[in-house]
């Protein structure tokens, strides 16, 4: 339970807002209409869940290093969701539109290693702090 708490709902979350930005931000840029724009949000979270699932898969694999695994989850991600992608948003596959992805999941996939690499550096902090307060009475 505390996995869920503590990692899978802040990842959906952030995963969540920084596309439906991202999202925005590209309808207006493109004019393009907001006909299916709730079925497009659906549709992403519904993504974002099974992106979820991947990785609680991908975290059962005992790596050497968390380099290794965050490479491996990378690639994995990046290739389920161009796929993703070309699948339900993109009629045309353009080198324009593989640069814009590549840039836009390269900054949401190192934000959020960092997000989650630096709570497990506050947790480790805090447990040394209370260690060391232990051992000092």
């Amino acid at each position: 339970m505390k996995d869920i708490i503590s990692i899978r709902i802040p990842s959906i979350c952030i995963c969540f807002t920084l596309v439906t930005v991202a999202n925005s931000a590209l309808n207006l840029l493109h004019s393009g209409g907001t006909d299916m724009y709730a079925v497009s949000i659906l549709l992403i979270f519904v993504w974002l869940v099974l992106c979820q699932l991947i990785d609680a898969a991908i975290c059962r694999i005992d790596f050497k290093k968390w380099i290794h695994y965050c490479i491996t989850e990378s690639l994995i991600l990046y290739l389920a969701t161009l796929v993703f992608c070309r699948v339900f948003y993109w009629h045309s596959f353009t080198v324009r539109q593989l640069i814009m992805y590549t840039v836009v999941f390269a900054f949401v996939d190192i934000f959020i290693f960092s997000y989650f690499r630096k709570r497990q550096e506050m947790r480790a902090d805090e447990i040394n702090r209370l260690l060391n307060k232990k051992d000092a009475v």
